[in-house]
């Protein structure tokens, strides 16, 4: 059936056979792209194997078991993969569809399906059938694209290429192309620009631009011999000994074409010699060196032979067949024409009959019989009528096939689109939800730092009047706070007529004991003397220190027959702070001057009369408390 590709290409049998071979010289540059996707699932083997491919697959082929049913479902998928690539890689495309077929009917899982579907694109458009895998090696190239998978990628940018160069779409494959070159701008570890590179060129050879393709087949060149990927070196020198040709440099490319037929001969790939061996007879017979080129087509035909790929022995033929009717030898020319009819048997062989039968009419005419080769041409009349419906038929298909791709991609775009909007929709509802909650967030930090400030200003703020207020050594208030409230005591009591006593209280002899037990023990005593007395008295108390052992005490809402019994309850308990200290042998009394603070006109009377009251406590012996008494003057101004 791979006559089909050759119809659907060129409508005629007569297209160069190197085309056919320079179509397949990319389609295996993938298959080690796999080991990267089933690193975790092959043996080491079965890696080399695949590596293998690029170099030597009839050598992969004959190392791979026979018999694969003790392997799981997956790894048999696997193994039928790396069949279809081999057989793909020496043009046996029958051979690599049964092998792909057969890998898919596992149903396998992702992405080995991706990869097995493109294995049989390959080999489809490779028997003249790419229009009945356009829809799935597409599909498999937008997985690609959705996915992480880069090799898989890569593998369905080449394919969905190729089956673009087959229906003549030369630009859009050359952009699928130009894509996978671009995104390797650096090696990668299975695949290299190289690999695109010759893609690249087999397209500029198709459209006629040798020296676009050239630019393109040498960089290929120069990595595949760096590299010594020799399969694929065989095949970029065919193309480039081609290039070479068109541009008018007819021996460096016949020196090119046969390296490739070389390499390709080492490897076993019988075809790749088999083309490049047509290819250097067809140069020579342009040249009208047809002597020259009889044996290279013998060897040809010989390979093609031994490959079993009957359209090129047809065509090697239908070449031998008119060499000699130039070279005087009709019967020879229709013994090989009859060899060549023998094989062009069934409806695929269609165009072939067609070239055979303008040959025929050739010899005929060369012969004299003139009859003969009239009714050899009014029948193949017939045969180019119907080689024309069925082109036309497949050009119908065609279209209608490009009409439901196009109409496929309008869809996909728009659906691509809507997806895309609602995509962006999602991600500015979740920026802005993330907008919210970082600006709530930043709130609560603000507003915590704010809380924070405040409270610590709070703390400062408590702290300082802790400072201001009172006495750090006995907790007791500070003089200018032991004045300011006790004036506020003295007035609420002038208005309110309730009773408020005042105390001034010293101790007596502290000098001495700073003196005799130092002013460390001075400080514990007064500390101590500050706890009881916060201990003893009220809250609503006003204890204050207004001086080095000198203290100013209100009661209020208290007469001074009570402040006098709770005073001296407190003088005993101050008595006991030398046992607290545990200092035997220091005495710590008090000398109190006492006296009824509403009995005098201001707060400074009340504290001078107080403090008169103690020093008389002093003078008569200390340890004592003395009732002030207000004078005739403090009378008159009541």
């Amino acid at each position: 059936m791979i006559h089909r590709l050759f119809l659907m290409l060129t409508g005629t049998v007569m297209y160069p056979a190197y085309r056919f071979k320079r179509y397949l010289a990319g389609l295996l540059a993938f298959s080690i792209l796999s080991f990267n996707v089933f690193a975790d699932l092959w043996t080491g083997d079965a890696a080399v194997h695949l590596a293998g491919v690029r170099n030597s697959p009839q050598d992969v082929l004959d190392a791979l078991p026979a018999n694969n049913d003790e392997l799981s479902s997956e790894q048999r998928a696997l193994h039928f993969y790396l069949i279809s690539r081999a057989n793909g890689a020496l043009a046996l495309h029958e051979k690599a569809e049964e092998a792909a077929v057969a890998g898919l009917a596992l149903a396998p899982p992702p992405p080995l399906y991706d990869y097995l579907t493109l294995a049989l694109a390959e080999a489809r458009d490779g028997l003249g059938l790419a229009q009945s895998m356009i829809s799935a090696a597409a599909e498999s190239l937008a997985r690609a694209r959705d996915g992480d998978d880069e090799a898989l990628l890569f593998y369905a940018i080449s394919v969905n290429g190729y089956i673009n160069v087959t229906l003549n779409q030369y630009s859009e494959a050359l952009a699928l192309f130009q894509e996978g070159y671009r995104r390797l701008e650096s090696p990668g570890a299975f695949f290299s620009r190289a690999d695109f590179a010759s893609m690249i060129a087999l397209v500029y050879e198709y459209r006629q631009e040798p020296e676009m393709a050239l630019r393109f087949y040498r960089e290929a060149e120069t990595w595949y011999r760096q590299n010594n990927v020799r399969l694929e070196l065989a095949n970029t020198l065919f193309g480039l000994g081609k290039a070479t040709i068109q541009t008018g440099d007819g021996d460096e490319g016949m020196t090119l074409l046969l390296e490739s037929a070389d390499i390709a001969l080492n490897i076993r790939d019988l075809q790749g010699a088999a083309f490049s061996y047509e290819a250097i007879a067809s140069e020579l017979i342009d040249r009208g060196m047809t002597a020259d080129a009889s044996p290279f087509l013998d060897d040809a035909l010989s390979l093609f032979m031994q490959a079993g790929n009957p359209f090129m022995q047809i065509k090697v033929l239908i070449e031998k067949a008119q060499i000699a009717v130039d070279q005087g030898q009709p019967e020879e020319a229709l013994r090989r024409l009859a060899r060549a009819e023998e094989m062009a048997t069934g409806e695929s062989f269609l165009s072939q009959r067609i070239a055979i039968a303008d040959t025929k009419a050739r010899a005929f005419a060369a012969k004299g019989e003139h009859q003969s080769a009239y009714l050899v041409l009014l029948q193949n009349r017939q045969n180019r009528a119907l080689l024309q419906k069925e082109i036309n038929s497949r050009r119908i298909l065609e279209l209608q096939t490009r009409f439901d791709v196009e109409k496929q991609r309008a869809q996909n775009a728009l659906l691509e689109e809507q997806n895309l909007r609602q995509q962006n929709q999602l991600k500015n509802e979740q920026r802005l939800q993330r907008y919210t909650i970082a600006l709530i967030g930043l709130l609560i930090v603000v507003c915590g730092l704010l809380s924070w400030l405040y409270f610590n200003g709070k703390r400062h703020q408590k702290r300082l009047e802790q400072l201001a207020n009172y006495d750090g050594l006995t907790g007791l208030m500070t003089r200018r706070k032991t004045m300011e409230d006790a004036e506020l005591q003295y007035q609420m009591a002038q208005r309110h007529k309730t009773p408020l006593t005042a105390a001034v209280i010293d101790l007596d002899h502290f000098k001495q004991i700073n003196d005799k037990y130092g002013h460390q023990t001075g400080d514990d005593v007064l500390r101590a003397f500050g706890k009881r007395a916060q201990k003893h008295f009220r809250k609503t108390d006003i204890l204050g220190r207004i001086g080095g052992e000198e203290f100013l005490f209100l009661f209020p809402h208290t007469g001074t027959n009570d402040a006098l019994d709770m005073l001296e309850r407190f003088a005993g308990s101050v008595r006991k702070i030398p046992d607290e200290l545990k200092i035997k042998s220091m005495q710590v009394t008090l000398s109190v001057g006492l006296v009824d603070a509403t009995s005098f006109s201001n707060m400074t009377r009340v504290v001078a009369v107080a403090d008169e009251a103690l020093y008389e406590a002093k003078e008569t012996g200390r340890d004592k408390i003395v009732t002030g008494q207000p004078s005739a003057i403090d009378g008159l101004s009541q």
